[in-house]
């Protein structure tokens, strides 16, 4: 087993600033895990936690509530393995991609990492990450879902298992489309209609992120799609066509500027106090606006769209580092997203699990509002999967800023993404 990092370097790393791109609510380190306490036996060489189980190093960003829940399914593991012990480090996710590039040029690597899914072929296809799907093909209950599973495949390859899944959906104000007298929106014109009518006295008809990171991306993805654009295309008229409808909102008043700067948490925070009366967000926030908002008449209903449906996939799957004891590795694997765990761990904090074999029907059928986000995950697309997929990224933000601020238009702003997404494909073939 690798090395872990020595006190000093975790210190620098674990820092607050989780990012929220693939669906997690923010906010500040709360993990409660336990540091490990044992050092290499020096018979073995290997990482042992005292009574001959193999120490596993794992590291994540959860925050609360999901670390709570998290640790106790660790610490289970831990009670009933016979081979393998899990001990957890956090690391801030935003740090995660400097810090598995130096411990990779270090030879110091964690044996697990949770990683954000649109990441893994990145980290995969650099040699961080170990193909396992030999042992992922060997196991009996692997029943996952093809849309999530794909996200982690490339080439032949797999290079993770995704444990938990997420996607967008619109949330509305019902008391504020009552009056305006509109229906929750089901197309791109119902929404522009709904947008129009309850822009007014303060209140914009839309929010949405387009803050510079990974949630910009993450949001103008379904619009994108629904249009059948593609980001391998983006000169295309269907994918200029989604660039203009986008940034359409905020040229026409009808979503605040600011959107430029909210995060999906302050999305939430603005439609919350009747500041939007429409958002576009993810499945975590139905416990957020429960909780923080309980008066609040709310509901849910699919990205409104254009020609298709469509989401963009949010989550992050489970990956084990090129030097780690693989075998070690996959129990904890097989433990954490196997039927009995997946599907109630992910259900308590308001995310699904990737398993196919999981009734949605049953599991929200007292729950309307996730209902909607269940259903849409069959169907529901990843950002990628492709190997510079970070670089796509920053250029498909940098689109979506400048057509927002108008800076180009969504013509320009599209052409100019589509030359240099050329350029790093081409930079592949080098």
């Amino acid at each position: 087993m690798k090395k872990r990092f020595l006190a000093m370097a975790l210190t620098g790393i674990m820092t607050a600033g989780l990012l929220a791109g693939c669906g997690s609510s923010g906010g500040t380190q709360a993990d409660t895990a336990k540091d490990a306490k044992d050092e290499k036996t020096a018979d073995t060489g290997k990482d042992s936690d005292g009574g001959g189980k193999t120490e596993v190093v794992l590291w994540h960003s959860m925050v609360s509530p999901e670390v709570e829940p998290f640790q106790e399914m660790i610490d289970n593991f831990n009670a009933q393995s016979e081979k393998a012990t899990v001990v957890t480090e956090w690391v801030a996710r935003d740090e995660q991609t400097k810090q598995l590039t130096i411990g990779n040029m270090a030879g110091e690597l964690p044996d697990m990492v949770f990683v954000d899914n649109p990441e893994v072929i990145n980290y995969g296809e650099m040699g961080v990450f170990q193909d396992i799907k030999k042992q992922f093909d060997g196991w009996d209950e692997n029943q996952f879902l093809d849309s999530i599973t794909n996200s982690c495949v490339y080439e032949g390859k797999m290079y993770g298992v995704p444990y938990i899944g997420n996607n967008l959906a619109l949330f509305y104000d019902k008391d504020m489309l009552a009056a305006a007298g509109v229906e929750a929106p089901t197309t791109w014109d119902e929404l522009v209609d709904a947008a129009q009518k309850t822009t007014k006295d303060g209140v914009y008809g839309l929010g949405f992120s387009a803050i510079k990171n990974a949630e910009c991306t993450f949001q103008f993805m379904p619009f994108l799609w629904s249009a059948e654009g593609d980001w391998t295309d983006m000169g295309s008229d269907d994918s200029i066509k989604a660039m203009t409808y986008y940034s359409d909102f905020v040229k026409n008043g009808l979503a605040n500027k600011e959107v430029l700067n909210w995060s999906q948490a302050d999305v939430c925070k603005q439609f919350a106090s009747g500041n939007c009366a429409m958002m576009v967000n993810g499945s975590w926030n139905v416990g957020t606006l429960r909780n923080d908002a309980p008066d609040k008449n709310w509901g849910v209903v699919p990205i409104p769209q254009d020609k298709v449906p469509a989401s963009c996939l949010g989550g992050e799957a489970l990956c084990i580092t090129k030097n780690a004891d693989a075998d070690a590795c996959f129990e904890f694997i097989e433990y954490l997203c196997g039927k009995e765990i997946s599907a109630p761990y992910a259900k308590s904090v308001a995310k699904f699990s990737p398993r196919s074999d999981v009734d949605i029907d049953k599991e929200f059928a007292d729950d309307p509002e996730m209902k909607v986000f269940a259903e849409q995950m069959e169907n529901t697309k990843p950002r990628g999967p492709y190997p510079k997929w970070t670089e796509v990224d920053n250029v498909i933000i940098e689109a979506c800023q400048s057509a927002l601020t108008e800076a180009k238009t969504p013509e320009q702003a599209c052409k100019d993404a589509a030359a240099a997404i050329a350029d790093i494909e081409e930079s592949l073939k080098k």
